[in-house]
């Protein structure tokens, strides 16, 4: 650990902080407000405003973090201060000046750090705006400008006096000498006049002196450089010239003494000690956000008021500006889901006062990531910042537009109808306008030369005074966009509760896959091939899942869902190492040994990197012969990665496995991947053959495909034969294989071995 050094202006330093106030003072709301602003808007753990003392670091506002203190040796600030710009420790364990400090060894175990010195008017830096986190990160161009005008802001509070107390200019003693005369008097009210103006002038906030109805009696030279005027100018004008929407205006006075000659300032009194923001006119007919605060004093026997006045433009447009990033997108400027979020609940709230239903539509753009592939994400970008504005030009100005993610977008509809049906067909209507100008062309690139045709899916849900969540109400609409979806896009599709209670059998039938692999409740079945003279010569391997309480259940039942949610990968592995332990067993049967194997692979199954090591590991482990596996494969998803699939094919047909494509002629095969990649057998697809019905059906599709395979010199075996007439027609044309359950159904493997006889006529 490295123990920052101290600056040189040390002293000088600690001087300024002592006279800031600052230190182990009261916490203050207009410095938390920005740590609090500060974490929401960079998502971390820890916002700390600390201040460097002799020996130690004290925050005087933190957020995330409940020591408010930390010896100066260990805490990062010590080095951050050294620095003039943002000074940040991405990954602390790879930096060897903190890599074994206390600080990051245990609580908080800080891994990421960045911070922006706070520096006195004076030039001394007291301390940083800090942000630090458990996780690495690096901080953003645009972020790294934020953390630096979340510093500047902090430095403009403590300009700002922290406390609101009256401020008085000390009257000068009454002289009783009874010798004095009017002239020596004059001369001594000129010569304080002198001197309190000489004060005020050397304040870097506007001082304007004012008298109980609000007239201007002196200002300093700040305040005539932030309103532009000169001097004389405003000297004797009224305050409503310079910040017209506050109400200087005299009230009656309930019999005001002589002796006082103070007017009426019942209209002052109200406000005094309370700071207040205005928009106030420049000479330039400009406008600027100022920030004052009123104090009286008297002179004499007369009463005086002091208006100081700040210009917080920059603060404002700061505060505007983080705001913005906080709650708005930043590619379409619209609201965000945080925002979203906030508005649909005051929606919610607001349909149960009203009683009148409201709605929630969720939109997803029809294939934009098609566009964002072919074109860029510039491109994308400016279709994303056109279909908002197309939203926004079909909805009311009290209806909220967000940019939910990507391409989806939320509306939240409020205040329809107080009937169901009325409202459901009000916002049928607004969703049907809004698919409509998403399906316009869009003209895109820097000169509108890329022309893009696209559309949109709609979920919607409505709600009313239901005890219904925000999570929920999403969950729906996000439930019918993709139902939407599924349907083939461009639609709107209403939330019915099926939805719910269909996503929910998923859930439950996924969590139940997931029991079933580690409870091992899968086994596997298997159907014979035979060949052209009706011998049996291989088999394939088909799941079953025996459910608990839905007995043995098909693959078209659960294989679906098993790919949705990877799971798939684990089975197919389970699957295949079974039917390798099976495959040798069998050749050591000798009227077994000749058989072949046939296993389905999925196409996630397929894509993992490492597949083709997984297959020889259980090959490897279950003794099984390679020449006798055959990996049966789907034409899409080698037509998918072309180039992949051929060099996992040919790295497996280097160790003798053999492959079959799966459901030929329903994908888009060409001749030259036929040539291309090492395939063993075509399937034919049941579809096929089941359409076989008599000698008029046409047979033009199994025809071609046997003819084909033979003259590439490819097996071809057709499935689902389940008649003599089928397997007439087929060995008419050619086929030189057979299965379906002419010759046997799918059975367990000792079922199975004991069904299969020897003399090549079909198993019963």
């Amino acid at each position: 650990m490295r123990t920052p050094n101290k600056p040189e202006n040390e002293l000088q330093r600690l001087a300024a902080l002592r006279a800031s106030g600052l230190l182990d003072s009261p916490a203050e709301e207009r410095f938390d407000r920005l740590t609090r602003l500060a974490k929401q808007l960079f998502g971390v753990q820890n916002v700390l405003i600390s201040l460097v003392d002799t020996n130690r670091a004290w925050s005087k506002s933190r957020q995330g973090l409940d020591v408010c203190e930390t010896s100066r040796d260990i805490a990062f600030c010590g080095h951050a201060i050294l620095s003039d710009d943002i000074f940040e420790v991405v990954d602390t364990l790879e930096d060897e000046r903190f890599l074994d400090n206390p600080l990051v060894l245990g609580p908080p175990f800080i891994r990421f750090y960045a911070a922006a010195p706070i520096t006195s008017t004076s030039g001394f830096k007291l301390g940083t705006f800090c942000l630090f986190d458990a996780s690495p990160r690096r901080l953003t161009v645009e972020e790294r400008w934020t953390l630096r005008d979340f510093a500047n802001s902090v430095e403009d509070e403590i300009a700002i006096p922290a406390s609101d107390e009256t401020k008085r200019i000390r009257r000068a003693p009454v002289d009783r000498r009874a010798g004095l005369t009017a002239r020596w008097r004059q001369a001594d009210a000129q010569s304080e006049n002198a001197r309190v103006q000489t004060i005020l002038d050397q304040i870097v906030d506007g001082i304007l002196v004012v008298d109980p109805d609000g007239n201007i009696e002196s200002l300093n030279r700040s305040a005539v450089e932030m309103f532009g005027f000169k001097r004389h100018e405003l000297l004797g004008r009224h305050l409503s010239m310079l910040m017209p929407e506050v109400p200087f205006h005299p009230l009656p006075a309930p019999g005001p003494s002589i002796a006082d000659n103070s007017g009426d300032s019942a209209w002052i009194s109200k406000i005094i000690g309370f700071r207040q923001e205005t928009l106030a006119l420049k000479k330039d007919e400009g406008t600027m956000n100022v920030e004052f605060v009123f104090s009286d004093f008297r002179r004499g026997h007369r009463r005086q008021f002091l208006c100081m006045i700040r210009d917080v433009t920059a603060r404002k447009e700061l505060e505007q500006q983080i705001n913005s990033l906080a709650f708005y997108d930043a590619l379409t400027n619209i609201p965000n889901r945080r925002l979203l979020r906030d508005r649909l609940a005051h929606a919610m709230q607001a349909s149960k006062r009203l009683e009148s239903y409201g709605a929630l539509l969720f939109i997803d753009l029809d294939r934009f990531k098609q566009l964002n592939d072919s074109a860029g994400h510039y491109v994308g970008d400016m279709l994303l910042q056109e279909a908002a504005t197309r939203i926004r030009h079909c909805v009311r100005d009290s209806d909220t537009i967000s940019r939910w993610g990507g391409d989806e977008f939320v509306i939240i509809l409020e205040n329809l109808e107080s009937n169901q049906r009325s409202a459901a067909a009000l916002t049928k209507q607004l969703a049907e306008k809004i698919r409509r100008q998403l399906n316009l062309p869009y003209k895109l690139g820097d000169q509108g030369s890329i022309r893009h045709q696209s559309s949109a899916s709609v979920g919607v849900t409505l709600f009313f005074d239901e005890d219904c969540s925000i999570d929920q109400l999403l969950k729906q609409a996000d439930m019918s966009m993709y139902q939407a979806k599924a349907l083939g896009g461009n639609t709107t599709v209403f939330f019915d509760p099926a939805m719910d209670a269909a996503v929910k059998a998923r859930a439950d039938m996924e969590g139940q896959l997931r029991l079933a692999l580690r409870d091992h409740d899968f086994m596997l079945h298997y159907q014979v091939q035979v060949d052209a003279n009706n011998v049996p010569d291989g088999a394939e391997a088909l799941i079953r899942w025996r459910h608990p309480t839905n007995g043995l259940m098909l693959p078209a039942d659960f294989l679906p869902i098993a790919e949705e949610c990877q799971l798939v990968v684990p089975i197919g592995r389970w699957v295949l190492k079974t039917a390798c332990e099976q495959l040798a067993k069998w050749s050591e049967s000798p009227h077994l040994s000749h058989f072949t194997m046939t296993v389905n692979i999925s196409a996630l199954q397929f894509q993992q990197p490492d597949f083709v090591d997984t297959v020889f590991d259980i090959l490897d482990e279950t003794g099984a012969r390679p020449d006798r596996l055959k990996l049966e494969l789907s034409e899409t998803m080698l037509l998918a990665r072309c180039e992949t699939s051929l060099t996992k094919m040919r790295s497996l047909e280097a160790r003798g496995v053999m492959f079959s494509l799966d459901h030929f002629g329903k994908g888009q095969s060409s001749l030259e991947s036929l040539k291309t990649l090492p395939i063993e057998q075509l399937k034919i697809d049941r579809s096929f053959v089941w359409e076989m019905r008599d000698k008029s059906s046409d047979v033009t599709i199994p025809r071609t495909i046997i003819a084909l395979g033979n003259n590439m010199g490819i097996r071809v075996i057709a499935e689902g034969v389940e008649n003599d007439f089928h397997r007439g027609q087929l060995r008419s044309m050619g086929c030189s294989g057979y299965q379906g359950y002419l010759y046997g159904r799918p059975l367990p493997a000792g079922e199975f071995e004991s069904s299969l006889i020897t003399e090549g006529e079909p198993a019963q």
